[in-house]
């Protein structure tokens, strides 16, 4: 079986790269990568300027795509757009590299990722149910989601081929660490760990952080990553005089996983339309209590009291993002209760090797791969069918 996966390019930044960076070499067909996607320099960008010029790097990304269907001959075609209302643009992008996989014939499989709050729970389809991009997303072959209430909007949107619901996947250096190095020492040791922008609640989690000092001088907070308002967030800390925050840049790999055995608490109040984020599995499998919110696919496995602390909407300051003062009493309930920390931590990191391995998670999509070849087209299911999906428990 042949693959060929169009994924964002690394310097395009997110978590689409790092998830196939995690599983490739865990997956048993032949597959090859075309890199899209805007270059960002908050990356390491290194890319042409060609690739920096839309009109030029489209033109070059469909190109490669319609060479890769002439000379690798792939069975599937794997692309991953985002249900993003601020990048439209990407979202047509996806659809003309669908209908170029559907000229040759080739099966195609949709990774659905980030999933715009916008378009939950709205009757019609960006561009309208029977605009040009849901005709061109409905002809694919099958549907991958990262949350159920992504499912249930297809459904919605009327894709009746076979959707299924999965997980990104937390990276091998994160869950290979000895258990001892990997249990978190100090509650204190706050983390955030994700593109560094607004939406993602960094500002709120800051100003949470300054009560928590008031309180408490023990706390330490590192922020990881980067993003465009990098240089926004280190000037408030700055105005803030707080004291203790780390600010570490991008990290990868053993020096990620440091980031994840130093710290003993995960925050994430983000209000994004996130997909799944990696940053949260591989917490998890750092035995991290997390404090976020239930945005995306993280509805479907966090849960209030067993994971940590699951932020709601009725958390959220009249601004917008979530209350500074409900993440800081989120994060010392759980500091002061030493014992329900050890307790989430264990569960956490257990529950995330269940499910989030890479291996685990390579096999799961080998599987999708398997089915698309098998059934031949896009065959349809009666939605109540227990879809390929990961989580054989949720918490009580």
């Amino acid at each position: 079986m042949k693959v060929l996966i169009v994924r964002d390019r690394e310097s395009a930044g997110g978590g689409i790269f790092n998830y196939y960076r995690s599983i490739s070499h865990h997956l048993s067909v032949e597959y090859q990568f075309v890199d899209i996607g805007q270059p960002h320099h908050h990356y390491g960008d290194a890319s042409s300027v060609f690739a920096r010029i839309t009109l030029f790097r489209l033109l070059g990304e469909w190109t490669t795509v319609f060479w890769k269907c002439v000379s690798f001959r792939p069975d599937i075609v794997h692309v991953n757009p985002g249900m993003d209302a601020s990048k439209r643009r990407a979202l047509k992008r996806d659809a003309v590299t669908v209908r170029i996989a559907k000229l040759f014939r080739r099966r195609v499989l949709v990774f659905w990722r980030g999933w715009e709050g916008a378009w939950v729970g709205e009757p019609e389809f960006p561009g309208g149910n029977e605009g040009f991009l849901a005709r061109s997303y409905r002809a694919a072959d099958t549907q991958i989601v990262l949350a159920s209430r992504f499912k249930e909007d297809l459904v919605r949107w009327r894709f009746s081929c076979p959707v299924h619901v999965e997980t990104t996947v937390a990276a091998d250096e994160c869950l290979n660490a000895e258990t001892k190095e990997s249990r978190p020492e100090d509650p204190h040791n706050l983390l955030f760990l994700s593109r560094v922008e607004r939406v993602k609640g960094v500002f709120e989690l800051m100003d949470a952080f300054r009560s928590l000092k008031e309180i408490d001088a023990r706390y330490t907070l590192t922020i990881a990553g980067t993003g465009p308002h990098l240089e926004e967030l280190q000037a408030y800390v700055r105005d803030l005089s707080l004291e203790d925050v780390r600010f570490s840049g991008y990290v990868s790999g053993d020096s990620k996983a440091a980031c994840y055995r130093s710290a003993g608490m995960f925050c994430f109040p983000s209000i994004h339309g996130e997909g799944m984020p990696n940053a949260v599995l591989e917490a998890m499998a750092a035995g991290l209590p997390i404090i976020a919110s239930d945005v995306g696919g993280l509805k479907d496995f966090l849960a209030d009291g067993v994971t940590g602390c699951v932020l709601k909407d009725e958390d959220r300051s009249n601004a917008g993002g979530f209350d500074p003062q409900r993440i800081a009493a989120a994060i010392a309930a759980l500091v002061e209760d030493r014992e329900r920390w050890l307790m989430t931590s264990g569960y956490n990191r257990e529950f995330a090797r269940r499910h989030f391995a890479a291996p685990v998670v390579a096999s799961r999509l080998q599987r999708i791969y398997e089915a698309v070849v098998s059934e031949g087209g896009c065959v349809a299911r009666e939605w109540n069918e227990t879809p390929v999906r990961v989580f054989g428990e949720r918490p009580a």
